[in-house]
């Protein structure tokens, strides 16, 4: 099962045409998104993010590959997003500025794939390339700014595959805060947490190995390193018009330029990640991470965990049908220590388990998935060869009360979800035809200081060929 619609989008198999060392192919994705009441942790108390929103978002794709040898592939893939508003009105800003037409067109994907070096034990993938590791839960999306647009990192990647039932990446990564390669650019940042450009390039690299010596528990170990480069936010004023100091113990304030000062994160992510086949019809997930590091003179420490149970059901086989549980985990900052003990989603700031949520952590940064506790019951089967229905209901709770609200309940939520397949071979062998109907639903706890119940509705509807 999918964790999250992005995930499982990211995941799907091309439709490919090919002419002997020429392979090619593409995408048009259309989708509406209807949501409000949101609420985030901001000053003053109370605000919802954003208010009423109602737009359409438009992503063709366009990919190709070639060999120009035996062990080489060159493959190359463009994207762009177009965005119409109904609600809010588009700002009155620069054109393009809120993905307007014809908005930018960017390398999704950029890379060479060498294979078989050294006797065979050794791939080599360098260049703008979509990595995605377990359930997302570190690497996943390196360019969360521009929402599900790209997923792309800048990365070298070696595999080594010269260990029994093992294979080991080898990564290093360099996102820079805007894409150099756009067309058309609206020079969009696409790394930073704030809405305006933080000018935050991010770096890094380390392993991922990922062992397969148990059929029943495989087991997967990682160890990363991320820098996340200074960058400067706008100060607040109070209403006698003063510059609000900053709460966190590693900014400063810039009175003269109004800005917020954040120093560099210099961080190290390890962590383990195992998939046991408990019994035939009963499967378990299992991550566990720590992160140790340092902003100037402020220690980082943190941690994670994921667990997660699936059962099929011995009753009407036909619906496939399953039920599953999961608790989700990550450390808060607690502002009073001089320590920063929040969880950093590093290259994993993307829906995970709400795309409805994923916009409450706005007024920490885009996408930072930090400070919850996520308990989780559903269930989901196939009434038909092309439907897929998922429910789901969880409760979300803060272990640092660090909201307007001052409590540690951020509320409770359900998911349903409906993912179809109209067709396939209309127009060509290979394409396919598909889409999702979603509904989520919060009602705050008392972390915030708002009642009314966060909603967002969406339908997707996908052309692959």
């Amino acid at each position: 099962m999918c964790v999250g619609l992005g995930l499982c989008a990211a995941q799907m198999a091309p439709a490919a045409q090919t002419n002997g060392v020429v392979r090619w192919g593409g995408d048009l994705r259309v989708r509406e998104e209807h949501f409000n009441y949101i609420p985030i942790k901001a000053d003053p108390p109370g605000y919802t993010r954003g208010g009423e929103n109602d737009y359409l978002r438009i992503r063709p794709r366009l990919w190709m590959e070639v060999d120009p040898g035996r062990d080489l592939t060159l493959r190359v893939r463009l994207a762009d997003e177009m965005r119409l508003w109904n609600k809010p009105s588009p700002r009155p800003t620069l054109q393009r500025s809120n993905y307007d037409p014809p908005d930018e067109i960017l390398f999704d994907n950029l890379y060479l794939d060498w294979r078989d070096l050294a006797q065979g034990r050794l791939d080599l993938r360098l260049g703008r390339q979509d990595v995605i590791y377990g359930n997302g839960r570190v690497i996943l999306d390196g360019t969360p700014k521009d929402g599900s647009r790209s997923l792309y990192l800048n990365a070298l990647k070696a595999t080594w595959k010269d260990i029994p039932d093992t294979k080991v990446d080898f990564l290093a990564i360099y996102d820079p805060s805007i894409d150099p390669l756009a067309m058309n650019s609206s020079d969009r940042d696409v790394t930073g947490f704030t809405a305006a450009n933080d000018g935050m390039d991010e770096s890094g690299g380390g392993f991922y190995l990922k062992n397969r010596s148990f059929k029943d528990m495989p087991v997967e170990l990682y160890g990363l390193y991320k820098r996340e480069s200074p960058y400067e936010v706008a100060a607040k004023k109070d209403a006698a018009g003063n510059y609000v100091a900053p709460k966190l113990a590693w900014q400063t304030l810039d009175s003269t330029h109004g800005v917020i000062n954040n120093p560099a994160l210099n961080l190290g992510t390890f962590g383990f990640r195992i998939e046991p086949r408990l019994t035939k019809r009963l499967t378990a997930n299992v991550e566990a991470a720590v992160q140790v590091g340092q902003r100037n003179d402020v220690g980082v420490g943190a941690y994670m965990l994921d667990i997660g149970l699936t059962n099929t059901l011995p009753v009407c086989e036909s619906l496939k049908p399953a039920v599953f549980a999961s608790f989700y985990l990550l450390s808060g900052d607690d502002p009073k220590t001089g320590h920063d003990e929040g969880w950093n989603p590093l290259w994993s700031r993307w829906p995970q388990n709400s795309e409805l949520y994923v916009y409450a952590f706005d007024a920490d940064g885009a996408g930072r998935w930090s400070n919850l506790i996520m308990p989780t019951l559903g269930a989901y089967c196939s009434p038909c060869d092309w439907l897929v229905t998922t429910i789901s209901g969880s409760y979300l709770a803060a272990p640092a009360a660090d909201g307007p609200g001052g409590g540690h309940e951020r509320g409770w939520m359900g998911i349903l979800n409906g993912t179809f397949t109209l067709g396939r071979g209309w127009l060509t062998q290979n394409d396919v035809i598909k889409g999702h109907l979603l509904l989520e639903l919060i009602r705050p706890g008392d972390y915030y200081k708002v009642g009314d119940t966060s909603y967002f509705l969406r339908w997707q509807l996908s052309y692959e060929f």
